[in-house]
Parts: structure tokens; C-alpha cells; sequence
């Protein structure tokens, strides 16, 4: 009887751990969901600014400090919440999961997390278009700030130089595979969170 009451309250522990999981899931969506359309944003103003580098004479001063001012500043911060995996872990209670799908979608989810983390340092070490960004551009009061945290200004000249067009280009790279690791993610995240649920039932 104790031995089964002992399993009884592992197991809970377990599904209540699993249950905070399903929960910090939900956050991470949210959170992926903001990243996508801020860095979907970065690409789409570096590819206007690519696009238009040899035309840029054309284009008010204000379109392209928009555009230079997403490309440079639209990055992101992923902070997410593994303490209940890692409780998991560190309890053991992990080897109470049956089904071992869980398991390892559960490990594959934070190892991918880790590699997100290391791909937005990445895209946010742009010390040359940022100096190049403050020294070239004004802030503007006439535009409105893009996902209440990105400033647009405007441009003192017309004309971005070649290299800083090249850097603006391998940034936007960089943003697609981050894009495509938050598709990804979300949609084995929708896997993970049936999985969770069949096996807390």
C-alpha cells in the first residue's frame, strides 16, 4: 500500500509538472508568434533596401530610415522558462513518462531553444549598421513606433553605402533560418502538447 501510494504520488507530481510544461508552452507560442512578425519585418525592409540600392535617389528620406531602421533594430530576445523540464530531470520523474515520444520531443524542443538563443546573438551583434545607423539617421516624430519597441528615423542623405547594403543582405539571411527555426518549432511544439495532454490524462 505505501509502495503504491508512493507511485500514486510520484506520478502526480509528474502530470503536475507536465501540466506546467503544456502551460509555459502556451507562453512560448505567444513569444515565437511576436518574434516571427518582428523578424519577418527585418527581412522585408532589408529586402526593400537590397531591392532599391541602386535607386534609392527615388525614395524619400523617411522610407528608407524606415526601412534601415527595421532592418537594424527588428531582433529579439527569446526568454523561455525551463524550470519544469529541468525539475523533470533533476527529480527523475522523467522516467515516469510512458510514452517515450514525450521524452524526446521534450528534449529536442530545448536543445533547439538553446541553438534560437545562439542565432539571436548572432543577428544582434550588427555593431556596423548600428554605428552606421546612428551616425546616418535622425528620429523621426512623424512615424509610428513598429511593435511598441522599434523607433524609425530618418535619413540625413539618400545613399547607403555598398558594404553596409551587403551587411543589411547577410543579416536578412540569417533572420530567414531563424524564421524557419520558429516554424518549426511551433509546429512540433503542436505536436508536443497533444502528446502531453494524452499522457496526463
Amino acid at each position: 500500500m505505501e509502495k503504491q501510494n508512493a507511485k500514486s504520488y510520484k506520478e502526480d507530481l509528474k502530470n503536475q509538472s507536465l501540466n506546467r510544461v503544456l502551460s509555459n508552452i502556451k507562453v512560448d507560442q505567444s513569444d515565437f508568434k511576436f518574434n516571427r512578425k518582428t523578424n519577418l519585418q527585418a527581412i522585408k525592409s532589408g529586402q526593400w533596401l537590397y531591392n532599391r540600392k541602386d535607386s534609392l535617389n527615388n525614395y524619400s528620406k523617411d522610407s528608407i530610415g524606415y526601412h534601415l531602421t527595421m532592418a537594424t533594430y527588428c531582433n529579439t530576445v527569446f526568454v523561455d522558462n525551463q524550470e519544469e523540464y529541468r525539475g523533470l530531470q533533476n527529480s527523475g520523474l522523467i522516467e515516469l513518462i510512458e510514452n517515450e515520444a514525450v521524452v524526446e520531443q521534450l528534449q529536442k524542443k530545448y536543445t533547439i531553444h538553446e541553438f534560437m538563443k545562439k542565432i539571436e546573438g548572432y543577428i544582434s551583434q550588427n555593431g556596423l549598421l548600428q554605428d552606421y545607423f546612428i551616425h546616418n539617421t535622425t528620429r523621426s516624430k512623424d512615424m509610428d513606433i513598429f511593435m511598441d519597441f522599434v523607433v524609425p528615423s530618418t535619413m540625413k542623405e539618400k545613399n547607403i553605402e555598398a558594404h553596409i547594403m551587403e551587411k543589411i543582405a547577410l543579416k536578412g539571411d540569417i533572420h530567414k533560418f531563424y524564421v524557419k527555426l520558429i516554424d518549426g518549432q511551433i509546429s512540433r511544439d503542436s505536436i508536443l502538447v497533444e502528446l502531453i495532454k494524452e499522457e496526463v490524462k
